[in-house]
């Protein structure tokens, strides 16, 4: 029995490790909710306390989205030439695709390192029915991930950013304004409100 534990896998198995392996939009909504419920509880109850959830929930996001980036891209060439509008177009579509089963609805740029990412049904916020204030801060809350996401993404690929959100009048829409950041400048995500 020991060494049918040690032998070498069967074709078929190696076969399955290369499959992509998808779990359900409602396990990760769950998983998403508990998180943020328990960096909400838990921990520091100081005056600090939703500073410190955006930046924990950031820094989660980043991790997820450049080893995510790292795997879609695999195999991927960008052209070098205009790396920064390859590479936000491959957030838009692949990058996006794979999240939201969705592409981001429109992008816009100034030509001068400022894109934005605007999202019509941005899904995660889809629970978000009212449009006061409280609820618009719940929502402001849940887009420091996709924030973190997109930063790390875009780490992966090599472009220094800064990332925000802002939830429009209308939610479920947002908005994700991302500034390219160039010769060894600082950089940072956060989501916010939208001032409108």
């Amino acid at each position: 029995m020991a060494a049918d534990l040690l032998k070498k896998p069967s074709s078929t198995s190696s076969q399955h490790q290369n499959k992509k392996v998808e779990c359900a939009d409602s396990l990760f909504d769950y998983l998403f909710a508990a998180m943020i419920d328990t960096l909400r509880t838990g921990g520091d109850q100081g005056p600090r306390k939703e500073e410190l959830l955006a930046e924990t929930v950031r820094a989660i996001g980043f991790d997820v989205g450049y080893r995510l980036a790292e795997s879609i891209a695999q195999g991927r060439v960008l052209a070098a030439e205009s790396l920064e509008v390859n590479v936000m177009k491959f957030i838009c579509k692949e990058f996006w695709i794979e999240i939201f089963k969705k592409q981001i609805d429109k992008l816009q740029t100034n030509n001068q390192g400022v894109f934005v990412l605007r999202d019509a049904k941005f899904r995660w916020l889809a629970p978000f029915t009212a449009n006061d204030e409280s609820t618009r801060r719940a929502a402001a809350t849940v887009l420091n991930f996709p924030c973190g996401l997109i930063k790390g993404a875009l780490e992966n690929l090599g472009i220094n950013s800064t990332v925000q959100a802002e939830v429009a009048p209308a939610v479920p829409s947002c908005s994700f304004t991302i500034k390219i950041r160039r010769s060894g400048s600082g950089s940072s995500s956060s989501a916010s409100l939208s001032a409108r």
